[in-house]
């Protein structure tokens, strides 16, 4: 499959890509920060829990800022930047369609910054695992791999963007547009929402708390929360919320095929 080649390009070419091994080599280090001072704030050989180390200290440092962050920087100009430096129509006049490119590009980088992520993981739980702390395994490596997906979805929204914008200027100005509405913004955003919703007549056929939960999961960092948390707290897709973490997945695979997919159409139309 064409897309395949594209994917295996760009996954190497982005593994020797020094943005890449400088932001893994950073986030390792955090991780690893972080590990060892949880482990040295902990007094009286108290054994800690893995789930509460990953919620109290990995949550806001991975959702709410780093992941999206590199992937974004990562991805922002996986098409805009092959157009304005003239490889794009190299690669395809090859047998490559554009839709190959876009979704090679979303596999690729995907790719990359998962075992960039998956690495990242690998040290702390190397000290964790040294440490007065009960290393629930299972808990551990299925955390690892909703951060894995996360970065993924952030990827494909990038990626997406980068199709459809017509420079690599504005592809970056986009870039860091998503990134303040789905961080740092978007409980801002959703205030006035939020209290529009409390009024809602009786006969509006759905209800206020489905559409705040829909808001709430429209943005792929809250969704991710959302399934950690109850990872965390050993009720994933289980319990009173197995529903709303059924649909926090959904969104997040939504993300992953839809934002590439419009990018395409976008794409489709642009001229080379």
């Amino acid at each position: 499959m064409s897309w395949l080649v594209v994917a295996r390009k760009d996954f190497e070419d982005s593994i020797r890509s020094r943005w890449l091994q400088g932001l893994t080599a950073l986030f390792v280090g955090l991780v690893a920060l972080i590990a060892v001072v949880s482990l040295r704030l902990s007094t009286g050989g108290e054994t800690i829990s893995t789930n509460a180390l990953l919620g109290a200290n990995f949550m806001g440092l991975l959702s709410g800022t780093l992941v999206p962050l590199i992937a974004l920087v990562i991805a922002y100009s996986a098409v805009t930047g092959e157009r304005e430096s003239g490889s794009l129509k190299l690669l395809l006049s090859l047998p490559h369609s554009r839709a190959d490119v876009v979704f090679g590009k979303v596999a690729g980088r995907s790719a990359a910054l998962s075992t960039a992520i998956i690495v990242g993981f690998v040290v702390p739980a190397v000290i964790l695992a040294l440490g007065p702390l009960s290393l629930d395994i299972v808990s551990y490596v299925g955390y690892t791999l909703l951060v894995a997906l996360l970065v993924s979805v952030f990827v494909a929204i990038a990626v997406g963007w980068s199709a459809a914008a017509p420079s690599q200027r504005i592809a970056l100005g986009g870039a860091i547009g998503l990134y303040f509405l789905f961080v740092p913004f978007w409980d801002i955003i959703q205030l006035p929402l939020q209290i529009a919703i409390s009024s809602l007549p009786e006969w509006v056929p759905v209800s206020g708390t489905a559409i705040s939960n829909a808001l709430f999961l429209l943005n792929p960092a809250s969704a991710f929360q959302g399934l950690t948390n109850a990872l965390l707290q050993g009720q994933l897709f289980s319990g009173e919320t197995a529903g709303l973490q059924v649909s926090a997945l959904s969104m997040l695979l939504f993300w992953l095929l839809a934002a590439p997919l419009v990018g395409l159409l976008v794409f489709q139309r642009r001229d080379l």
